[in-house]
């Protein structure tokens, strides 16, 4: 029988020693212990010790409420969203109830609510904007067996009346701030970015409310600014010095790019993406018909990142899509998502005067069917960037991306991989060429 080895005294008493040198280190540093592991790890502490018992509630990282099985349960009808929220709300409530720290790093919480839960979700911004929260994030995306369109608006008057409990001074450390089906109007949108001077990182989607919104300021040190899918969304103007990541994938937007001098990385699409992408930039891209050698002169030249969505059978935005990549002699990375119309419709494309693209080392083309303008078009990126590095060809629509059939293997997809091997003979030297 094998013998069983025991610690010896020493070992015994530098254990012991540990143990007392960590209790006697003061609440707040303690505190900030727990504040680099996740709340449910804070919470865990509380076994250690009577004295551990009692830290948790004094967390200052991150609340993060969120239940991505009881999601998938709903989702497939193995539970009842109804019970299930007043479940969630209830834990949420009582977990703020007992937290007593004085602010909190993020507030956070993702599960399917709609308006009738309006008084809970106000009472919860109400707790995170009195903790001096840093990052906020809502979303309320709902399951694919909810059909109700009934979204939670985000409490306006909280922050714009003087007589609210959220003042102005509660909402100064806001730093990131995350909306998902969530009702919000620019009005809010623009009282939150003249009075969060630390606000680097805006998200809104799927907001009905949303119609217009000026982002401008000189002092704005706003980096990020996404939005996705709000269907009333029509115009936004720009003046933002620190922008580096812009975001709008919607409807036909009109958009005003007056001052963005940090821009790196660009995400659009939606329905007529030209009419929103390039018109808009007018500022940056008018004079590039009339007046090439202009090009050299406008704030494009910082873009780094372009990842553009259009419909298959938008010939008008892919000749405005070059000229796009043109005006960014330094882009690295281009996406292309094409999507699918039905029934397939033959798409035009003209080419526009080509200037060799010495930096852009990355292309990828999702949606490529095969047909003649795919190929025009995936020819003549592979011709006009000279030191290319690696294409990657998925001929599998960006709207299946994430869902159960992103990954079936159909005739399509068999002749679009065929017709994106012959493109081997089109590659730069040392390219490669990846067909998904």
């Amino acid at each position: 029988m094998e013998k069983t080895v025991q610690p010896s005294n020493k070992c015994k008493r530098n254990h012991v020693g540990l143990e007392d040198r960590i209790s006697r280190f003061p609440d707040e540093i303690l505190v900030s212990i727990l504040s680099f592991l996740t709340f449910e790890e804070a919470v865990r502490t509380s076994v250690l010790s009577h004295r551990w018992k009692h830290l948790w509630p004094f967390f200052t990282g991150s609340l993060d409420f969120d239940d991505p099985d009881t999601m998938w349960d709903i989702a497939d009808e193995k539970k009842q969203l109804k019970v299930e929220r007043n479940n969630f709300a209830k834990r949420v409530n009582r977990i703020l109830k007992l937290h007593q720290g004085s602010n909190i790093d993020e507030f956070r919480v993702c599960f399917e609510f709609n308006r009738y839960s309006k008084h809970r979700i106000d009472g919860w911004i109400d707790f995170a904007m009195s903790k001096r929260v840093k990052r906020l994030e809502l979303d309320f995306t709902p399951t694919w067996v909810c059909k109700s369109q009934m979204r939670y608006t985000f409490p306006h008057e909280r922050f714009t009346k003087l007589e609210s409990s959220v003042g102005v001074s509660c909402i100064e450390s806001l730093m990131s701030l995350t909306l998902m089906n969530v009702r919000v109007t620019g009005k809010l949108l623009e009282h939150l970015l003249s009075n969060c001077p630390l606000l680097e990182r805006l998200h809104v989607s799927d907001s009905d409310d949303l119609v217009t919104l000026k982002v401008c300021g000189s002092s704005l040190r706003l980096k990020y600014l996404h939005i996705i899918h709000c269907l009333e969304f029509k115009s936004i103007e720009i003046f933002a010095p620190n922008l580096e990541s812009l975001g709008l994938v919607g409807r036909q937007t009109e958009m005003h790019v007056n001052h963005a001098p940090c821009l790196l990385d660009v995400r659009i699409g939606g329905s007529k993406p030209v009419n929103f992408a390039i018109c808009p930039l007018s500022s940056y891209l008018l004079s590039y018909r009339e007046k090439l050698e202009f090009l050299k002169f406008q704030p494009l030249t910082n873009l780094r990142n372009l990842k553009w969505r259009v419909t298959a059978s938008d010939g008008e935005s892919l000749v405005y899509l070059i000229s796009m990549v043109e005006a960014a002699p330094f882009l690295q990375k281009f996406t292309l998502e094409l999507l699918w119309s039905k029934p397939l419709i033959e798409r035009e494309f003209r080419k526009v005067m080509k200037y060799p693209n010495e930096h852009l080392k990355e292309v990828e083309i999702m949606g490529f069917v095969g047909r003649a303008i795919d190929m025009e078009l995936t020819v003549y990126l592979l011709e006009s960037a000279i030191k290319l590095e690696k294409i990657v060809i998925n001929p599998r629509s960006p709207a299946l991306v994430g869902t159960p059939w992103e990954f079936e293997t159909t005739e399509k997809n068999e002749g679009a991989i065929e017709c994106a091997n012959q493109l081997k003979k089109n590659l730069p030297q040392g390219a490669e060429l990846l067909v998904l």
